[in-house]
Protein backbone atom coordinates (compact mmCIF):
# COMPACT_ATOMS: atom_id res chain seq x y z
CA UNK A 1 0.00 0.00 0.00
CA UNK A 2 1.48 3.33 -1.00
CA UNK A 3 1.67 6.25 1.42
CA UNK A 4 -0.87 8.41 -0.38
CA UNK A 5 -3.50 5.67 -0.33
CA UNK A 6 -2.81 4.93 3.34
CA UNK A 7 -3.32 8.55 4.38
CA UNK A 8 -6.37 8.86 2.13
CA UNK A 9 -7.85 5.92 4.01
CA UNK A 10 -7.04 7.54 7.37
CA UNK A 11 -8.59 10.86 6.31
CA UNK A 12 -11.68 9.04 5.07
CA UNK A 13 -12.09 6.95 8.22
CA UNK A 14 -11.69 9.87 10.61
CA UNK A 15 -13.84 12.16 8.46
CA UNK A 16 -16.60 9.59 8.28
CA UNK A 17 -16.37 9.12 12.05
CA UNK A 18 -16.82 12.82 12.63
CA UNK A 19 -19.45 13.12 9.94
CA UNK A 20 -21.51 10.08 10.91
CA UNK A 21 -21.23 10.42 14.70
CA UNK A 22 -20.37 14.00 15.68
CA UNK A 23 -22.48 16.07 13.32
CA UNK A 24 -25.66 13.93 13.56
CA UNK A 25 -25.38 14.12 17.36
CA UNK A 26 -25.36 17.92 17.05
CA UNK A 27 -28.34 17.80 14.67
CA UNK A 28 -30.35 15.65 17.10
CA UNK A 29 -29.40 17.88 20.03
CA UNK A 30 -30.46 20.97 18.06
CA UNK A 31 -33.80 19.32 17.25
CA UNK A 32 -34.46 18.30 20.86
CA UNK A 33 -33.58 21.72 22.25
CA UNK A 34 -35.28 23.59 19.38
CA UNK A 35 -32.24 25.84 18.98
CA UNK A 36 -29.01 25.85 17.08
CA UNK A 37 -26.08 24.61 19.10
CA UNK A 38 -23.53 26.37 16.89
CA UNK A 39 -22.99 30.03 16.06
CA UNK A 40 -23.56 30.97 12.42
CA UNK A 41 -19.86 31.80 11.90
CA UNK A 42 -18.83 28.30 13.05
CA UNK A 43 -21.27 26.68 10.64
CA UNK A 44 -20.08 28.84 7.73
CA UNK A 45 -16.42 28.16 8.49
CA UNK A 46 -17.10 24.41 8.62
CA UNK A 47 -19.01 24.51 5.35
CA UNK A 48 -16.18 26.54 3.75
CA UNK A 49 -13.67 23.97 4.99
CA UNK A 50 -15.67 21.06 3.60
CA UNK A 51 -16.35 22.84 0.28
CA UNK A 52 -12.72 23.80 -0.27
CA UNK A 53 -11.61 20.28 0.68
CA UNK A 54 -14.04 18.80 -1.84
CA UNK A 55 -12.64 21.03 -4.59
CA UNK A 56 -9.07 20.16 -3.58
CA UNK A 57 -9.83 16.42 -3.65
CA UNK A 58 -11.41 16.72 -7.10
CA UNK A 59 -8.52 18.78 -8.47
CA UNK A 60 -5.91 16.43 -7.01
CA UNK A 61 -7.95 13.39 -8.09
CA UNK A 62 -8.03 12.06 -4.53
CA UNK A 63 -11.51 10.60 -4.64
CA UNK A 64 -11.52 8.38 -1.54
CA UNK A 65 -12.03 11.14 1.07
CA UNK A 66 -14.41 12.95 -1.30
CA UNK A 67 -17.30 10.78 -0.08
CA UNK A 68 -16.82 11.65 3.59
CA UNK A 69 -16.37 15.35 2.92
CA UNK A 70 -19.44 15.47 0.66
CA UNK A 71 -21.55 13.88 3.39
CA UNK A 72 -20.03 16.30 5.90
CA UNK A 73 -20.96 19.28 3.74
CA UNK A 74 -24.56 18.04 3.56
CA UNK A 75 -24.67 17.52 7.35
CA UNK A 76 -23.38 21.04 8.00
CA UNK A 77 -26.00 22.26 5.51
CA UNK A 78 -28.66 20.64 7.70
CA UNK A 79 -27.15 22.38 10.74
CA UNK A 80 -27.26 25.68 8.83
CA UNK A 81 -30.93 25.07 8.04
CA UNK A 82 -31.59 24.38 11.74
CA UNK A 83 -29.85 27.63 12.65
CA UNK A 84 -32.36 29.64 10.61
CA UNK A 85 -35.35 27.43 11.48
CA UNK A 86 -34.86 27.66 15.23
CA UNK A 87 -33.72 31.29 15.16
CA UNK A 88 -37.18 32.26 13.98
CA UNK A 89 -38.89 30.29 16.76
CA UNK A 90 -37.10 32.06 19.62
Amino acid sequence: MNTELFFSLLVTIFSLGLTLIGIPAQIVKNHQERRSGQPLITILIAMGFYASSIVLFVLSQTYLPLIAFSVGFVMWGITLGQYFLYRKET
